[in-house]
């Protein structure tokens, strides 16, 4: 374990901010995906997260957003994502 933290911590010095930025979320993700570690607090707890995704509430702007990229992806103008670019 002690190695895979140092070449961690090695890699993470040599990339540019905006990488190291993405590392952080990509490695945020990972430990949400785990649960909490212990000694950590999390934004919103995984009921919190179960109760909005559940809601039976109507969303017409996602819903007409989803349309758009079904009709796009349809017509063949969709694009895979470019993370530079966000």
């Amino acid at each position: 374990m002690k190695s895979a933290v140092a070449e961690i911590t090695r890699i993470s010095h040599l990339l540019p901010p905006r990488k190291k930025a993405q590392l952080l979320d990509f490695a945020r993700a990972l430990q949400s995906g785990l649960g909490p570690l212990p000694g950590t607090k999390t934004k919103h707890g995984g009921d919190e997260w179960e109760r909005i995704i559940n809601d039976p509430a109507p969303r017409p702007k996602l819903a007409a957003k989803l349309k758009q990229f079904e009709r796009l992806a349809a017509e063949g103008k969709d694009e895979p994502m470019d993370w530079d670019r966000l």
